[in-house]
């Protein structure tokens, strides 16, 4: 690596001053610029998947290099024609291509990396990647990549701005920082994996192992501002508005690597985009994810590592639902951030003001977090508070996170505070403790215990699956690797759990073991058995008392075919023991078309039949459905000119209960109803059909069409099934509750 000199460059309005470098470089991926040869060279490379860490110096080769505008990588993939697969996918979407990853630790310690992930046809990912190697894709980064083709190798070019991300440089005497490159080889017709390292993130070692260089990185300040505007227009009739325009900003303002301030007003709640079809009956909320950059920024330095995702932020809740009903999105006015990531200590607050609407219906939440950083220990605080002056309710919450790893050893260790103050004042506590060791790169144990006291409660701000709640699991994963013209792994699972509650009723638990088979075409097999033991259930819904589940068996296969080639698809069977004493049969189909290296089409199916569903009907009475489940998605994506993408995305769902036998739970016992029928048909429909113009990095034009709706209707058991599914989605079409289209712009300045 050639020693660059220490620089100095002040972005403005999202612009850098290029050096030399910068203007005589193309980003084309044909790395063909007279720079590349004095940049720091990585030859060797190992198999990681399956981990034989045999080297494969044939397999790869990257380049690194820097200069005041940004960090450079150079990857060239030796991988012949008619042995290699070309295929774009949608931002952060699934790639099934030939792809390398580039992990990046800018601060050289851990404390949290970046990850960019680039196709064979243009496709790309980025995420964080936190202290405890989770990974969070809804973050969405400005930098470039482009790569070339050639008969014997294609390459990649990759160039990520400095003040696209937020680290902490640590300089050594000759102002020289030592940052993390990982980088990483995905072969797609074999599944195996190769990297410049012995490790990947499974490895609770992957962060103290990773390679590093030594690049000289300016001083830079930054100020970014991104206004956007959207204008919607509704064909039906949706709370008296026929046309909905809105207009926000994000400023982004970075005084240094390591400290940003953002500011938002009205931020944008992704408007564009759709959720899922949701059918959900059971006491368990289903967990969202956020993809706003004020709420994806920097985010991870807010990050606590609890069990069963267990949260005590959770950005959807801010500027959701309006305490009285009355918005399904309630206006932010303003939201104010500031980092700061030092060389040991990271510190940081937020602070939201939702709109007060016409009775004080908005809610406030603020959050601060402080963390202590060495090598291989990490310790924090994080506090929040969020008031709801529409119930005269405040909410408070405070944990303590410790996090250990070296090379062997891995624990990461929370202690919970909550407090609720309303009509009467409830403090909550909760213990969150994962301890894991890796007894060599192909076995690995892990143990956790998570304990949620009856009055623990994060879901103002945050999220849980449930409280009054003791959750125990043993793990062991232990890889075989093969070397035959069959098979190259097998992976076994072993999943030991407990569960009761806090007051020491034991409830149903699951025993499971797990094959995974890898074939050397780059298929796989998936065989799973899970035994539920005898335990009760005491969180059906309605507040409903606790009664007893017998014990259960279920069984699944799995089959993935191979990704190469046009056509791929994936198929899962399974059967279950379930309810009180029912069986249900689960089936799988999904299958993806490729006809053009630009276009993709993914039809994905799911149905579940069974005679054991159990659902509270209201508190104290359930009801064990005779039940029929589909659900059927088409999604479509295409890169249509250079900056123009296409995605459709059409998904329906059918649900047919019909009525078995209607409980009473009476003194913790079942006591069936006569003459009670409770039998219902859920249909739902989503679809959504999108236009994204690339401007650039924060820059887009958005055209979305949307359209869809949910039926829910009692009826009597005999008369479930009577309607064809597909008449009944056609209602949701022809009788929608959603029928909508946007226009969306978005600048970065």
């Amino acid at each position: 690596m050639s020693a660059f000199k220490h620089s100095f460059a002040v972005v403005i309005v999202g612009l850098y001053l290029p050096t030399s470098h910068a203007n005589s470089l193309i980003i084309d991926g044909k790395l063909d610029e007279h720079v590349w040869q004095t940049a720091h060279n990585i030859e060797s490379f190992f198999q990681v998947v399956p981990a034989t860490h045999v080297m494969s110096n044939d397999k790869l080769s990257a380049k690194v290099f820097a200069d005041s505008a940004g960090i450079y990588i150079g990857i060239t993939n030796y991988q012949i024609e008619g042995r290699r697969k070309k295929q774009f996918n949608l931002q952060d979407g699934f790639m099934q291509a030939e792809f390398n990853r580039i992990y990046l630790d800018f601060s050289g310690d851990g404390s949290s990396a970046y990850l960019f992930a680039t196709t064979l046809g243009g496709g790309k990912q980025d995420a964080v990647v936190t202290a405890q190697r989770s990974i969070d894709h809804d973050w969405d980064g400005d930098w470039q990549s482009a790569y070339y083709e050639s008969p014997t190798y294609w390459s990649n070019e990759v160039f990520i701005p400095w003040h696209s991300v937020s680290f902490s440089p640590k300089l050594n005497a000759a102002g020289l920082a030592s940052i993390g490159v990982g980088i990483q080889l995905y072969e797609l017709h074999s599944n195996h994996i190769f990297a410049n390292q012995k490790q990947t993130i499974a490895n609770s070692d992957f962060f103290l192992n990773m390679p590093k260089v030594d690049i000289a990185i300016p001083a830079q300040a930054q100020l970014s501002f991104v206004p956007y505007v959207t204008h919607q227009h509704h064909f039906t009739e949706r709370q008296n508005k026929r046309r909905e325009s809105d207009v926000g900003f994000d400023l982004f303002y970075k005084p240094a690597h390591n400290q940003t301030l953002s500011i938002a007003v009205n931020p944008d709640f992704a408007q564009v985009d759709s959720d899922d079809v949701d059918v959900n009956y059971s006491a368990v909320e289903t967990l969202r994810t956020d993809k706003r950059p004020f709420f994806t920024q920097d985010i991870s330095v807010f990050n606590i590592d609890v069990l069963q995702d267990t949260k005590l932020i959770h950005t959807r809740r801010i500027g959701a639902g309006s305490d009285d009903g009355s918005e399904l999105i309630t206006p932010i006015d303003g939201a104010v951030r500031f980092v700061h990531q030092g060389t040991h200590n990271q510190w940081g607050g937020f602070a939201v003001h939702e709109n007060n609407l016409e009775n004080a219906a908005g809610k406030q939440f603020y959050a601060g977090r402080y963390s202590y950083r060495s090598a291989n220990w990490r310790t924090g605080l994080l506090a929040t508070h969020v008031e709801r002056p529409w119930f005269n309710r405040q909410a408070h919450s405070l944990a303590w996170d410790s996090q250990f790893q070296n090379e062997k050893w891995s624990m990461q260790s929370a202690f919970l505070v909550s407090q609720i103050d309303e009509v009467q004042r409830k403090t909550g506590n909760g213990t969150s403790f994962n301890i894991g060791y890796q007894f060599s790169p192909n076995t690995r144990a892990s143990g956790k215990y998570l304990r949620l006291n009856k009055q623990f409660n994060s879901r103002d701000m945050g999220y849980m699956k449930r409280n009054d709640w003791q959750y125990m699991n043993l793990n062991l994963n232990h890889a075989t690797n093969i070397n035959n013209d069959w098979l190259t792994r097998i992976r076994h699972t072993f999943d030991l759990s407990y569960e009761a509650n806090t007051q020491g009723l034991k409830l149903s638990s699951k025993q499971g073991y797990q094959s995974e088979i890898m074939m050397n075409n780059g298929a796989q097999w998936t065989v799973r058995i899970d035994y539920r033991d005898t335990g009760w259930q005491d969180n059906i819904g309605a507040q409903s008392e606790p009664f007893k589940l017998p014990s259960a068996l279920e069984t699944r296969v799995l089959y993935q075919s191979a990704y190469s080639g046009s056509f791929s698809w994936a198929a899962s069977i399974e059967f279950d023991q379930e309810g009180l004493s029912g069986h249900a049969q689960q089936y799988a189909l999904d299958m993806t078309w490729m006809p053009h290296e630009n276009w993709n089409i993914k039809f994905n199916n799911f149905y579940r039949s069974g005679d054991g569903w159990l659902v509270a009907n209201k508190q104290n009475q359930i009801t064990e459905y005779d039940r029929h489940y589909f659900v059927n998605s088409i999604e479509v994506s295409a890169l249509l000119s250079d900056n123009l993408e296409l995605s459709a995305n059409i998904q329906w769902s059918v649900l047919e209960a019909a009525s078995k036998d209607v409980f009473q739970i009476t003194k913790q016992s079942l006591v069936r109803l006569s003459e009670l029928d409770t039998s219902f048909v859920d249909k739902g429909l989503m679809s959504q059909f999108k236009l994204r113009y690339r401007l650039g990095a924060y820059s887009d034009i958005y055209l979305v069409y949307r359209r869809g709706g949910r039926d829910i209707v009692s009826l009597q058991r005999m008369h479930v099934g009577d309607q064809s599914w597909l008449e009944g989605v056609e209602e949701n079409w022809t009788q929608p509750d959603e029928d909508s289209v946007i226009f969306k712009v978005r600048y970065l300045f």
